[in-house]
Order: structure tokens, then sequence, then C-alpha cells
């Protein structure tokens, strides 16, 4: 009875340490080099909270060149990273914060 409840811990344990490490792979995207993209940083007025991050994100994610985007309510910004030598213009990330419904201040970066 003893080597059962042993055996299930254990087996429990490898459980959990192999579900951490998958998650984490996820969780944490392969970072380029830093020569490789370019980081910029426009202003993003309208959100109010933490749920309105992500709609802006997904929406700038999809523009074909951009690597992916951080957006902070609170700061009201937005940082995108974009593959350098691509050609992603600054009117095609305003124009993903509209319909994202969200009004696009400047580029600060």
């Amino acid at each position: 009875m003893m080597m059962k409840k042993i055996g299930y811990s254990i087996s429990l344990i490898l459980l959990i340490i192999f579900f951490s490490s998958c998650l984490s792979e996820r969780a944490t995207p392969a970072l380029e080099s830093t020569d490789k993209i370019e980081i910029r940083i426009y202003e993003v007025f309208g959100m109010d909270c933490p749920a309105c991050q992500g709609g802006v994100e997904k929406l700038v994610n999809k523009i074909p060149g951009v690597i992916d985007s951080e957006a902070n309510w609170e700061k009201k910004q937005i940082v995108v990273r974009i593959r350098r030598g691509e050609e992603v213009s600054d009117e095609a990330i305003f124009d993903a914060i509209r319909r994202a419904n969200f009004t696009p201040g400047k580029r600060t970066k």
C-alpha cells in the first residue's frame, strides 16, 4: 500500500514537471536577434482596461512583417516588433488600431 502511494506521488511530480515545462515553452516566444528586428512605439487612445490590450494586439499581429506586439493600457501605447527589412507602414498599424475601435496617436519611436 505504501509503495502505491509513493508511486502515485512520483508520477504526479513528473506530470507537473512535464506540463510546466510545456507551458513555459509556449508562453515564451523565441526571441530573434535584435539586429533583425525594428521596435516601434505608437500611442493608442481609448484603452480603459487590461482586456482592451488583447484586441489591438491581435489585429496588429496579423499585419505581415510584424513579429509581435505588446499593448499597455496604462501607458496608452503599443510596442510593435517588426522584422527588419519588411515594409510595414505606419498607416497599416494605425488602421489595425482603428479596427480595434481605438484612436491611434503618433508614432513615438
